[in-house]
This record gives C-alpha cells, structure tokens and sequence, in this order.
C-alpha cells in the first residue's frame, strides 16, 4: 500500500546498509517493478554469512512489519556455482516455479493462488555492492 511506503524504505534502507556491511556478502540488486513490488535479490560466500544478515536487527524489524505492510510476499533460496547474480528473469521464474509463501495478514488472490506474474519493469534497479561501500569508507577516513 502506499500508505505504508514511507515506513517501508526507512526499513529498506537500514536493511540495505546492514547487507553492504555483513562479512560474506558478494552482492545483490533491488528492483521496483509494476504496482509497487520490490524485488531482492543477494549472492553469498555461504549460508551461515547469509542467516547473519537475515537474522540482524534492521532486517528482522523489516520481516517483523511486512505481514501488516503486504498483501503479496515469497522468498526462494537457491545455490549455484557461479559467485555472479542471475537476471531478473531467471530469478522470477525461479521464484514463481519454487518459491516459498511468507505469511501476510491481507492477502491478495495471487497470494492465496501462489501465482504470482512475472517481472514487468526492469528499470528502477539498485546495485549492492560490498567492494564499493567498503571503497567510500576508506577514501573518508
């Protein structure tokens, strides 16, 4: 809902600065697509630096709001070789095919269905990067 966006990228955004800064972070992207959905997606050195960060503070006051914040919400965890993100499409099919339903209080038809369409837009895009954060760090010391 819209109502709830301002709140929404507070969160977001500490979210965002905690991911930059975890150990074992090697990258990740966000994307704004059609009707206010968000899209994440991260790459890591292992599970274990992966749960570190989902079990931090910024992230948990994030998953703690989003049942009240979303009428649709998935997630899918996968492993793959390559230390490189897919693209948006293969990440969307993925997640429609094998996704995990999170629980919402409101939930669409989509949501009860567990069909949810694939990515329309792909322009309003973000780029995580730890190489970079850790960069701009440095040069301001």
């Amino acid at each position: 809902s819209v109502l709830h966006l301002i709140s929404f990228m507070q969160v977001n955004e500490a979210s965002a600065k905690q991911l930059v800064i975890t150990s074992g972070f090697l990258g990740g992207k966000e994307l704004i697509d059609k009707g206010l959905t968000f899209w994440t997606l991260t790459i890591w050195e292992d599970d274990a630096k992966m749960k570190e960060f989902r079990n931090s503070v910024a992230h948990k006051k994030a998953m703690q709001k989003l049942p009240f914040w979303c009428s649709e919400a998935s997630y899918f965890h996968w492993t793959q070789e390559q230390e490189t993100l897919p693209g948006w499409a293969i990440a969307s099919a993925k997640l429609i095919q094998e996704g995990k339903i999170t629980k919402v209080r409101k939930p669409s038809a989509r949501q009860l269905a567990n069909t949810f369409p694939p990515i329309k837009w792909t322009k309003f895009e973000r780029v995580f990067n730890p190489e970079t954060r850790r960069l701009h760090k440095d040069e301001n010391r």
